[in-house]
């Protein structure tokens, strides 16, 4: 074989891997397969698009092996393969955060507006200033995903349940509010709340994954 054949091959391989990403939904559908399996139906539902529409995108994911499916009675669930999708998908989130004026003005532009009092932190802040066992940490993603994985001892309240169940939180405590990392809203709205409540609650930026990959517990 030749050597340019050769490289161009590979390269294009790993360019059509890029052109599966390359597209604002299937980048949300990755992030939302990173923190747990979902059907057509709910991932749909998630991105507010019809389901023809998040099933053609599903299967370019797949295609470039960045998502794997399997049946469930009626249901077809998808998943990702394997660590690596998320690790791609954070270094790629993490570059937009860090390297582009765009993601960043838009990002703190909407977050001023919407949330101007909502503190965060990041891991590598949280380690450094707090012991973990001062530390309550507060999951407010759907359930499912936090059955999937979630910080040691951490307590499971979805955001859209945080009313019905902030007594329950303890007030002697620092709360460390997460959700699926920097591009979610889900900790800032329920950060809100508790700080209206007299919670002493600060958002974490980052998601579960990252917090493991760091060699942090998990359950």
């Amino acid at each position: 074989m030749d050597k340019q054949f050769f490289k161009q091959a590979i390269y294009q391989e790993i360019a059509t891997i890029g052109k599966a990403l390359s597209n604002p939904y299937r980048l949300r559908i990755v992030n939302i397969l990173s923190q747990g399996d979902y059907s057509v139906d709910q991932i749909a539902t998630e991105l507010n698009i019809s389901i023809a529409n998040a099933s053609q995108h599903l299967q370019v994911l797949k295609k470039s092996k960045l998502v794997t499916s399997h049946k469930k009675g009626h249901y077809v669930i998808y998943s990702l393969p394997n660590t690596d999708v998320h690790k791609l998908w954070n270094a790629l989130q993490n570059f937009g955060l860090t390297n582009s004026l765009e993601v960043k003005s838009t990002l703190e532009t909407f977050k001023k507006q919407t949330f101007a009092e909502v503190p965060s932190i990041t891991i590598d802040e949280l380690l450094k200033e707090h012991k973990l066992t001062d530390i309550c940490f507060l999951d407010v993603r759907p359930e499912k995903e936090f059955k999937k994985a979630a910080i040691a001892n951490a307590v499971s309240v979805p955001v859209e349940k945080i009313s019905d169940h902030i007594r329950h939180l303890p007030k002697e405590k620092q709360i460390v509010v997460y959700c699926r990392g920097p591009l979610c809203v889900f900790a800032d709205e329920a950060v809100l709340l508790l700080k209206e409540k007299g919670y002493d609650a600060i958002r974490l930026e980052e998601d579960v994954l990252s917090w493991e990959y760091k060699g942090l517990p998990v359950n």
